[in-house]
Order: structure tokens, then sequence, then C-alpha cells
């Protein structure tokens, strides 16, 4: 049990080394914004991973949900009604980092299913809750900055992060 909590603290300080980096590399304010709040969601996985490992006790693990936060921003851009333009890059940054979330998920709900502790288990199964709304999140991030306009308009960021 101790080495999937070591390789989860390992994959969550990976991501939050992306998104810091595409953060620092990223010249909307708004779209930065979410990266750190993405990143800093990285950092809040792996220390509840990193307490797990140390106490086994997965009691007070917390909620992780930036849903609200980024409907908020998206919102903020909808509004500003300013043109959006974006390199091919940084389609392919939001495609990898979604790619990495749906691997965080599918590993998480693969060691909730090994898990024999009821509390380890249930931890598992929330933290892979949250990695597949950040791979949505980055679906939509990679569908906007490919076509922002038509993306702004479109059903599609209304339904952001379900």
């Amino acid at each position: 049990m101790k080495n999937a909590f070591e390789y989860a603290m390992q994959m969550e300080l990976e991501s939050d080394k992306l998104y810091r980096d595409m953060a620092h590399s990223e010249s909307d304010e708004r779209i930065k914004t979410v990266l750190i709040m993405m990143a800093d969601e990285e950092v809040k996985h792996y220390k509840a991973f990193k307490k797990m490992a140390e106490t086994s006790d997965a009691s007070d693990f917390a909620h992780f949900d930036i849903s609200e936060n980024v409907k908020k921003l998206f919102s903020g851009i909808k509004e500003d009604k300013r043109p959006y333009h974006f390199s091919d890059k940084q389609v392919e940054f939001y495609h990898k980092a979604a790619e990495i979330e749906d691997k965080a998920y599918e590993f998480y709900m693969q060691k909730a299913e090994e898990m024999t502790d009821p509390k380890a288990k249930e931890a598992f199964l929330k933290i892979a809750s949250e990695e597949k709304k950040h791979h949505e999140l980055m679906l939509n991030l990679a569908h906007f900055v490919a076509e922002p306009e038509s993306w702004l308009e479109s059903a599609e960021f209304n339904n952001i992060v379900h």
C-alpha cells in the first residue's frame, strides 16, 4: 500500500510542476490563474497522500473542487469580448495535461479497487473524481485555445466542469 501512496505523491508533484511551467509561459492572466489553481490542487493531493502514507489516516480527507472558480474566470473571459490568439504549442500543452489527468484518474481508480482499508479506498476514489474533473477542464482549455471564439459561444462553456 505504501508504494501506491509514494507513486501517487510523485504523480502529483509532476503535475504540479507541469501546471506551474504552463502558467509561467502563459500570457493570459485568467488562464494563468486557472493553471496556478490546478497546481495548487495537485499540491493538496500530494499532501493528502503524504499524510495517508505516513499515518494511514484518511479520516479528514478534504474534498477538492475548483469548478466554481473556473466558471467565474471563464465568465470573465466571455465578458471581455476580446479576440484571443493562442499557439499550437499551447493546444498541445492542454492535451498533454488532459492525458496526464486521465492517467491519474485511471491509476487512482485501480488503486481504490486494491485498497482493503475503507478510508484509504474512499480517499483514492475522491481524488480520482477530482482528477476526472481536471481532465475535463484541460480538454475544455485545449478546445478554447484551439478555437476561442466558437468555444466561448458554445454550450461547452456552460458545462466546463461538472
